[in-house]
């Protein structure tokens, strides 16, 4: 046997696999025969068809000559499933788009093909590339058929290469491999049974998780709280005036009868003198008219008149001192200040009646929760709440609910929501009004995949409408 001969049995080398050698002249029919049932059974025996992909590129040598071998999907976007060698192959690459093209032209046939070599068309240039490179490649197209009649089309197809100028012109590699494209089709388009393990796994995780969903809690809300003053002793304005000085800041503790703020008094002072001097022009002149009352008929009338204007212009008098003492408005009760702007009220102009600042017992607070609108039908007075205040999120207070209103507000966040009411349930001293945290009020008892799945339904429904 001559050097060539011996050359051409030596083993191919392509992607860092071993091929079979390209001549099969020394193969018996028998040997053959036992390679194709081997490749064939291999195939169709894989449980996984990731794997039984792989077993196809990188043993279909065993059968004729292949120094590389692309295992191609007719549908979908990426068209390359696997190389020989195990190699991932990039779906945006020259090549990929050379095989893009083959399958496009021959997705919809049932026999293999040779691949020509195209000189002109833009399409063609990257399938060029390839038959050009490894110094001359030839390239076989071969469908992995699953039935003569054409109304069943394969699913997958080979790309088969040879290069060095071999070409696929021997007919009996051809008909070999078509006969075993009919066995590969069937094995990778059968469907993989789950391993008993693994569906073992999954239904125990299923049964766990169905378990899960349906163990009973307590359905809860969660909202935003504020704590403020419970029934705090509010200051009003005594009269109409300017506020001129502020003697307290919000959160100071003052005591009974501490000062708060004091008027503008300057008004009051100057009515006061002008009230003074109406007395004393006042009784002067009934002075005068009581002089002239014995021998004046017309003084004797008018006296009694200025008897009047005298009572008059004191009682001006008394009223305006009093006024002028209840410029400095003190407080009857001790606690601490209750007020949102302090820098707004100096200058500002009172109004009687008009509330200007409270004076909270710091042992009396209560919780304002802002809960939103799709939340109000799990709301009930006397509920049961947990507190966690912002200063320590750890730390949980009972409450319960004392009110729920009805009107729509929108909260700090711009929720609509309604205003909800509770007081502690326990004494509790030592929580500041102004401190913010949260509030789970809790309700009837449901299942846990409802207390989950329920908000996310919602949002399902208001999207889709049903």
């Amino acid at each position: 046997m001559n050097s060539e001969s011996s050359e051409s049995r030596k083993p191919q080398t392509a992607g860092g696999r071993q091929q079979t050698t390209g001549n099969r002249q020394t193969d018996t029919p028998d040997m053959v025969l036992v390679r194709f049932i081997r490749l064939c059974s291999a195939v169709l025996s894989t449980p996984v068809s990731r794997e039984a992909a792989a077993l196809t590129v990188n043993r279909i040598s065993e059968l004729v000559r292949v120094d590389r071998a692309v295992l191609v999907r007719l549908d979908g976007k990426q068209a390359i499933l696997a190389v020989t060698g195990g190699g991932a192959a990039a779906q945006d690459s020259s090549f990929a788009d050379a095989v893009e093209a083959v399958r496009r032209q021959y997705r919809d046939s049932n026999d293999p093909v040779t691949v020509p070599l195209k000189s002109d068309g833009q399409d063609s240039a990257p399938l060029r590339k390839v038959q050009q490179a490894m110094g001359g490649t030839s390239i076989l197209w071969l469908p992995l058929w699953l039935d003569r009649d054409d109304k069943i089309p394969p699913a997958y197809a080979l790309w088969l290469e040879r290069w060095h100028g071999h070409s696929w012109s021997e007919k009996s590699d051809i008909e070999l491999l078509q006969h075993a494209a009919l066995f590969i089709g069937h094995g990778l388009a059968r469907p993989r049974a789950v391993r008993p393990k693994k569906r073992l796994v999954r239904i125990v995780m299923a049964l766990v998780l169905l378990i899960f969903l349906i163990l009973p809690v307590t359905s809860s809300v969660t909202a935003p709280t504020r704590v403020l003053p419970d029934r705090p002793h509010h200051i009003f304005a005594p009269m109409d005036g300017i506020l001129k000085d502020l003697f307290v800041q919000p959160g100071q503790r003052v005591k009974a009868e501490a000062a708060l703020f004091q008027y503008d008094s300057r008004v009051l002072d100057k009515r006061l003198d002008e009230a003074h001097r109406s007395v004393a022009v006042a009784k002067a002149k009934l002075v005068r008219l009581e002089g002239k009352a014995h021998r004046d008929p017309e003084a004797r009338a008018e006296l009694p008149v200025q008897q009047l204007e005298v009572e008059r212009a004191e009682a001006d008098v008394l009223f305006f001192a009093k006024q002028q003492a209840r410029a400095e408005v003190r407080t009857a009760k001790s606690g601490f200040i209750v007020l949102d702007d302090p820098d707004a009220l100096v200058g500002a102009t009172l109004r009687t009646g008009q509330v200007v600042l409270s004076v909270a017992d710091p042992s009396r607070t209560k919780l304002r929760i802002m809960v939103p609108a799709g939340d109000a039908g799990f709301l009930k007075k006397g509920a049961r709440v947990s507190i966690r205040l912002d200063s320590d999120p750890l730390q949980s207070l009972p409450a319960i609910v004392e009110r729920i209103g009805f009107e729509i507000k929108l909260s700090e966040d711009k929720v609509p929501s309604v205003l909800v009411e509770a007081v502690w349930s326990d004494d509790i001293h030592d929580v500041q009004p102004g401190q913010t945290g949260s509030a789970k009020i809790f309700g009837e008892s449901t299942c846990l995949g409802m207390q989950i799945l329920r908000k996310p339904l919602i949002a399902f429904r208001s999207l889709t409408g049903f």
